[in-house]
């Protein structure tokens, strides 16, 4: 999933200093999982604890993270004798949808699609959105899936619909053309889970109240670090994940009564948020995502991270991820990712 921040490329400089700063680690915390690819990736070798405020991580994590395999759907192919629902939505002509849901429940294409006048989607692949979600709900109402089931398929339509959406990145705003991805078939997407036999934990908390709660060995922080927020770039994900008929607003349908901003997100306040988030961690070690584009500069980052840790163990690493022209000048500029890591002082169990 193309995501603001994603850490995909960094996995393994990650790995490469936790196996170097926390050798003998059992429990791992990614506190802002956002898509949950840091939380999936070291669920191999980790007991894992994931959070995040957005409504659609904590989907993809209670399917990825908490669930420890691959749902079976057993009772469904009981009941109904469907016995693999992804192939089954996959492979149902839209016109059966259309003759199926009443247009009062196609909120998709009622809203993000043409027929809600707007370009998000084409009103096929909303159409066959919307059936997908009202036909999982059913199910759900009905207790023909589990809890552990249903979030596994809401997330499957969750991860299917960036591949079909008429954007550059982010639902900020959509393209007034058809982009090429847009005539493509939507179709759900079918996630790996990977199994480790632990008691994997997710949550859709603040991260900061969450530490005051938890503790563990390592603790990783990948907070936003600009001015963007995330839930008006993926309002649209957000609706998908909660299906909930949200009141919107404007040409993009933003979801009225979700624009509040987070103190990372605020020059005035994200360094308070961070001390915060680090006097309320629990963990021996702490490795922190940061890019030099941030707020924060990263003798900032460091002289919070020292005052909540043991300046003898701090590191700072600078990864090199991307080359951009400045707006302001016509000079190529070099940005990195900072990889921080730190030793907390005292961490104490909660």
């Amino acid at each position: 999933m193309r995501f603001i921040g994603s850490k995909v490329l960094l996995l393994n400089h990650i790995k490469e200093m936790i196996d170097e700063k926390a050798p003998g680690s059992d429990t791992f915390c990614d506190i802002f999982s956002g898509t949950t690819a840091v939380a999936r990736y070291f669920k191999q070798w980790y007991e894992v604890t994931s959070n995040d405020l957005l409504y659609f991580s904590y989907v993809l994590q209670k399917a990825t993270i908490e669930n420890d395999e691959v749902p079976t759907f057993e009772l469904l192919k009981a009941r109904t004798g469907i016995a693999d629902p992804i192939t089954f939505f996959n492979n149902l002509e839209t016109r059966h949808m259309e003759a199926l849901l009443p247009r009062e429940k196609r909120f998709f294409q009622n809203t993000y699609a043409p027929s809600g006048g707007r370009m998000y989607l084409t009103d096929e692949n909303a159409l066959r959105i919307d059936f997908a979600r009202n036909t999982v709900e059913d199910w759900k109402d009905s207790f023909c899936i589990t809890d552990n089931e249903y979030y596994y398929l809401v997330a499957c339509i969750v991860e299917g619909i960036p591949f079909v959406s008429n954007i550059s990145g982010t639902y900020g705003a959509y393209h007034k053309t058809w982009d090429r991805r847009s005539y493509k078939k939507y179709e759900l997407f079918r996630l790996d889970v990977c199994h480790n036999g632990r008691r994997n934990r997710c949550f859709n908390r603040d991260g900061v109240e969450l530490l005051k709660e938890v503790s563990g060995d390592i603790l990783y922080i990948d907070p936003p670090y600009n001015e963007r927020q995330y839930l008006p770039n993926y309002h649209v994900l957000e609706t998908a994940a909660r299906y909930d008929y949200p009141d919107v607003h404007g040409v993009t349908a933003q979801r009225s009564g979700d624009s509040e901003k987070s103190d990372f997100c605020q020059k005035g306040k994200v360094e308070a948020a961070f001390a915060s988030l680090l006097e309320s961690a629990h963990f021996r070690h702490i490795v922190l995502s940061y890019s030099t584009d941030g707020l924060m500069p990263p003798d900032t980052v460091e002289a919070i991270m020292k005052a909540y840790g043991d300046p003898e163990t701090f590191e700072m690493r600078r990864i090199p991820y991307r080359r951009y022209k400045s707006r302001a000048h016509s000079k190529e500029e070099e940005l990195s990712e900072l990889l921080v890591y730190i030793e907390k002082k005292e961490p104490l169990p909660v």
